[in-house]
């Protein structure tokens, strides 16, 4: 999943030596006290993860009993709203990957052996994508606002790109794929491109079609993606060292910001953009506009998933407990 992938890529960073901490004049900019609110868990469970946001009220992740090594497991599907358990699903599957605002939530199962791309009600109903019969394995990875829907399938020993759009209902769309050595949608836009990593470090934004591969900002370097709106891809590049970076629908590199940041995760409904920096020796959640930290919201640790679109709610989990942080 991606937050497996996040987790890896802040690891690598920690151990990093030329840490440049982020200028504290600068992260006082924005006044606002932000105040945490831990979710709500399912009878039997103690820690859980966040995975997909809707920038509202909506969530999905897995929630699951803490084991003696501090871990969780019997990790099992959940729905939040607004912080308040909806669905725990009650075995391994389905998987929930992604929600959007009208709460259709969408992931895989497993039938007859192989992996098939589903949405699952509020009642953990699920129901089949769908098609290609050609297809061994198809998964549900992203949904928009608009109810358009990506995935992966996979067709004569090939990864494929597919597209469920909204404004089709009962069709799929198969979207020529070239070969990686390693794949994850990571999100999707209400205009229908798609970001996507590949392998160790780099990746594509698909628009109509067509893949555009993501400036690095050197030779050498990589630029992975996390999250896109209206056509504005955010991450982070690694050439000589780590920064956050933006970049445009045809995957050109817009800006880098470095002063210790790591990467972007989300970007809000205003461009107000999400991520990780170094403040000192340790690494937190910052806010930037235009290149420039405005806020510091969050004082400890914390898994950030999303920024809500009004961006005065940030969502994920801080010592393994679901949670928000609210401007208030």
């Amino acid at each position: 999943m991606l937050q497996q992938h996040l987790r890896r890529l802040v690891a690598a960073v920690a151990l990093g030596t030329a840490l440049v901490s982020v200028p504290t004049g600068q992260a006082g900019a924005a006044a606002c006290t932000w105040q945490k609110t831990l979710w709500d868990l399912p009878a039997g469970a103690a820690l859980g993860e966040v995975v997909g946001y809707d920038g509202s009220r909506y969530a999905v992740g897995v929630t699951g009993p803490k084991s003696v090594l501090g871990t969780l497991y019997n990790r099992r599907g959940t729905l939040w709203d607004d912080g308040k358990v909806v669905l725990r699903v009650e075995g391994e599957i389905p998987h929930l990957r992604d929600v959007n605002a009208a709460g259709l939530v969408v992931g895989d199962t497993v039938v007859n052996d192989r992996f098939v791309a589903v949405t699952i009600g509020h009642d953990g109903r699920t129901t089949a994508l769908p098609a290609n019969p050609a297809w061994t394995g198809y998964s549900a990875w992203e949904v928009n606002n608009a109810g358009d829907v990506v995935g992966w399938a996979t067709k004569d020993s090939k990864t494929i790109l597919v597209v469920w759009p909204a404004n089709a209902p009962g069709t799929y769309r198969e979207v020529p794929t070239p070969t990686f050595y390693a794949n994850t949608i990571v999100d999707l836009d209400e205009q229908g491109r798609v970001v996507v990593q590949t392998g160790p470090g780099g990746g594509y934004v698909v628009t109509a079609g067509q893949w555009h591969q993501l400036a690095a900002g050197s030779p050498d370097g990589s630029g992975t993606p996390y999250a896109i709106r209206d056509g504005r891809v955010v991450g982070g590049v690694n050439d000589a060292s780590y920064a956050a970076a933006e970049w445009d629908a045809q995957g050109s590199l817009v800006r880098t910001i470095h002063d210790g940041a790591v990467l972007v995760r989300s970007v809000g409904g205003a461009g107000t953009l999400a991520g990780y920096a170094f403040v000192g020796s340790v690494q937190r959640v910052v806010l930037w506009r235009g290149g420039v930290v405005v806020a510091q919201p969050i004082p400890a640790a914390f898994a950030l998933t999303g920024l809500s679109d009004d961006e005065r709610t940030i969502v994920g989990a801080e010592a393994k407990r679901p949670a928000h942080y609210r401007c208030s």
